[in-house]
């Protein structure tokens, strides 16, 4: 089976967008605030996500050396940096952060497995490399505030009060697609970007009451589904005029409900975010403490710790054309609630759940647990499950997409032990 871990790291650097050739006026014109002298700074996070099969221990790497080869060879480097200089990579092509992305890919994969670099210059402005050339993704978070309410049509005894008129606030997330310049290491002007969002879609949306002011969602159920299906297709156009193309739209309706939509016809993805108190302990019943201690190092300790652990449930399907969702909410909340969040929270893992006694419970275990264990009751209320994330930690996080372990049972994994570590 494969797996992916996200290890997540940070430092904090200066640069400046600025080109030599041109007048201080002509830079102040083409790049605004970022051209000043000496330079602006951030405190970048960054997501270093890598894939690869379990290796005897169940590890698809030994995130100690992954920490201290993303120090070696990136963060060591560049934190309290001046970033034009510090990287010859930097002094023909801008250090923009979908640039430094790829760079920062290009210097950890001889070292890594990676399948994705993701560099946040700050919380509404981040990017994503894959290794493909010069292809990158850029995303820009912003939000609305508006009211709507679920169909009169549908059942108040299902919906509850969502066939009342609420609101939220919504946060919206943005995603294009394009390729780096070679000299101002961009893919799109960020502020014309921000434009768009604003005029097509915040203008729209915030401080309206979605059924009554948006003439699309008269006879169309305003679901975090279609809302995003909707904003997709009043993006898409003026998107491409900027020269990328709309790669996603992720729309938040709270923090522990999202949706996203990417263009494919009526498919849409929606995730559910919740939580569970564990305590565990990284250790196989049938190794020694020392051997344990060697593998797992304070994680084996023989009291065990704990976490809070979040976990993130995607489901995709059809926006279903009547109730404009893409499965019933509320069947897959109590779902995720019966299967994972009953049996876990508030319990010593390798004590209390039996899988887990024979199972070493570390996050990629967990994840695969829950993966196998969600896919059929999902699958019975008309969806699919596309992917388990579990975050053990702010810096440690494991994904497991639904497709990829469907040829591994429960009663495999129970039988054959997955020793893993994160």
């Amino acid at each position: 089976m494969q797996c992916i871990v996200n290890r997540r790291d940070q430092f904090s650097a200066v640069g400046r967008y600025w080109f030599p050739e041109l007048s201080e006026i002509e830079n102040l014109e083409k790049f605004g605030a970022y051209s000043k002298f000496p330079g602006h700074g951030h405190n970048y996070v960054l997501f270093i996500s890598m894939i690869g099969e379990l290796d005897e221990y169940g590890m698809v790497l030994n995130l100690s050396d992954v920490k201290h080869v993303i120090k070696e060879e990136v963060t060591g480097q560049l934190d309290f940096s001046y970033l034009n200089d510090v990287w010859t990579e930097f002094q023909q092509t801008l250090p923009t952060t979908e640039n430094m992305a790829r760079v920062i890919w290009e210097r950890l994969a001889p070292h890594l497995p990676l399948v994705r670099v993701q560099l946040f210059e700050h919380p509404q402005l981040w990017a994503d490399y894959q290794g493909e050339g010069k292809q990158a993704n850029l995303t820009i978070r912003t939000h609305f505030s508006a009211a709507h309410r679920l169909a009169p049509n549908l059942s108040a005894d299902k919906y509850g009060r969502c066939t009342q008129t609420h609101g939220h606030n919504y946060h919206l997330e943005m995603t294009v697609a394009g390729e780096i310049d070679s000299r101002t290491g961009m893919i799109v002007d960020v502020a014309a970007l921000n434009r768009v969002v604003e005029d097509y879609v915040v203008k729209i949306f915030d401080h309206s009451c979605v059924n009554e002011d948006i003439p699309y969602f008269a006879d169309i159920v305003p679901t975090t589904e279609n809302i995003s299906r909707y904003i997709h297709g009043l993006l898409e156009s003026p998107i491409d005029g900027l020269g990328v193309k709309l790669s996603n739209v992720k729309l938040f309706e709270s923090h522990q409900l999202w949706a996203d939509y990417s263009g494919q016809d009526m498919e849409g993805y929606l995730s559910i975010s919740t939580h569970f108190s564990s305590a565990h302990r990284l250790a196989h019943p049938d190794l020694s403490l020392a051997k344990n201690t060697e593998i797992y190092g304070k994680c084996a300790r023989v009291n065990g710790h704990g976490h809070n652990y979040q976990l993130e449930v995607t489901i995709k399907g059809d926006i279903d054309s009547s109730t404009g969702m893409v499965i019933d909410l509320g069947a897959l909340n109590q779902i995720i609630t019966d299967y994972v969040i009953e049996p876990f929270d508030h319990t010593f893992l390798n004590k209390d759940v039996a899988f887990f006694n024979q199972v070493v419970p570390t996050a990629e275990n967990i994840a695969l647990y829950i993966s196998n264990t969600l896919r059929s009751p999902i699958q019975d209320l008309g969806a699919t499950l596309y992917k388990v994330k579990l975050v053990e930690s702010p810096n440690n996080a494991c994904e497991i997409y639904a497709a990829d372990s469907e040829s591994i049972s429960v009663n495999t994994a129970v039988s054959q032990p997955v020793l893993a570590i994160v």
